[in-house]
């Protein structure tokens, strides 16, 4: 079996990533066959109502190989980092638990010990006893603990001696985005978007499950296209600071979505 023919409406930069990505051939073939008879790339391309884009027919087929990916063996002393948008988290610890985002994103910033001006002590107290409500709260759907990102979790590893990414918090913090290429820092104009607020927390190896390397089932379509690189180590964005892009990608991996109840150590906010 060969990699099939790219279908017409999807980009080349998605097909040639697809055609260096390591999983299955059967995978790549299934998602392309798809793509087949697509009529646009974009959603936005989309004219007539019978039409279907290639970025829909990839959110349409992504949905059910959430859990593909091959295997990787983390260390059990490994901590594990993960850095996503703070209003993003936010927004949906608001609407899952059905709470007030700006107050949620107020939390966030009083467990900060960045947080400038500094929290009072009782405001600290306040978000202590929100963030340990967190922990034990379920999720409404579910009825399971509540997660930090359904369906799945990407993170990335420290290369730290220790393999702690709390060293590369303490030492790198307001990098991480750039270094981990988050999509929402990704402009038209390439202008580095500055003033994002970034939730930055720490998991243990142990309560990473399923843990896998990402392929190009596991982004947006966009992302895949735009930033995305098959060999499971981040590209910074290209218009990022140039002492940020200087040190380079991090190895990142996927596991399923991870309780808060299992996040560990200090909570972080990174400004871009």
């Amino acid at each position: 079996m060969t990699l099939i023919d790219k279908p017409t409406h999807l980009h080349d930069d998605v097909y040639n990533k697809i055609r260096g990505d390591n999983c299955g051939l059967e995978l790549k073939n299934e998602f392309l066959s798809r793509c087949s008879s697509c009529d646009c790339e974009l959603r936005e391309d989309e004219v007539n109502p019978s039409d279907v884009s290639v970025e829909r027919a990839y959110e349409e087929f992504v949905k059910d190989h959430q859990s593909s990916g091959t295997a990787i063996s983390l260390s059990s002393e490994e901590i594990l980092g993960r850095v996503t948008n703070l209003f993003g988290a936010a927004r949906y610890i608001a609407k899952s638990l059905h709470q007030d985002v700006d107050d949620v994103q107020q939390m966030f910033l009083w467990l900060n010990d960045l947080c400038r001006p500094a929290p009072t002590p009782s405001q600290r107290k306040v978000a202590e006893d929100w963030f340990e409500d967190l922990k034990s709260a379920t999720d409404p759907n579910t009825g399971s603990a509540f997660t930090i990102s359904p369906p799945v979790c990407w993170v990335f590893r420290s290369e730290s001696e220790a393999g702690n990414a709390n060293e590369d918090m303490e030492t790198d913090l307001n990098c991480l985005p750039c270094r981990l290429g988050l999509p929402d820092l990704l402009d038209p104009g390439e202008t580095y978007r500055t003033g994002f607020d970034y939730l930055c927390l720490t998991i243990s190896a142990e309560s990473a499950q399923n843990t896998r390397a990402s392929n190009f089932c596991h982004g947006g379509y966009t992302t895949v296209r735009d930033i995305w690189e098959p060999g499971g180590r981040t590209v910074p964005i290209p218009y990022g600071p140039q002492s940020c892009r200087d040190r380079g990608g991090l190895l990142e991996v996927i596991c399923d979505a991870v309780p808060y109840s299992e996040v560990v150590g200090q909570i972080r906010v990174a400004r871009t």
